[in-house]
């Protein structure tokens, strides 16, 4: 029954035989290309660039509590500020 419905509407002309290769190996393409990449992160989990990169970004704007000094961001904003209140004061 399935054979002949497959010989009926795919093997039976060129066209669609190749149109139905085509679309499989997309479908499969697709699929194994989602397996690889997935696998792969599984592997490397922790170790890959959008795994630790907010490690390096901007870094957090408040007080570090256990050293008691201000992160580096806070440090320039503060001195940003201060040397404005200086010029402010100065001028009047």
């Amino acid at each position: 029954m399935i054979r002949r419905l497959l010989y009926r509407y795919v093997f039976k002309r060129t066209s669609t035989y190749v149109l139905g290769i085509v679309v499989t190996s997309m479908f499969f393409e697709r699929t194994y290309d989602y397996l690889c990449e997935s696998i792969f992160q599984w592997i490397n989990d922790g170790r890959l660039w959008m795994h630790i990169k907010h490690q390096y970004e901007n870094p957090p704007l408040v007080q570090n509590v256990e050293n008691k000094e201000l992160s580096p961001g806070l440090k320039d904003n503060l001195k940003k500020k201060v040397s404005i209140e200086k010029k402010i004061d100065s001028v009047q």
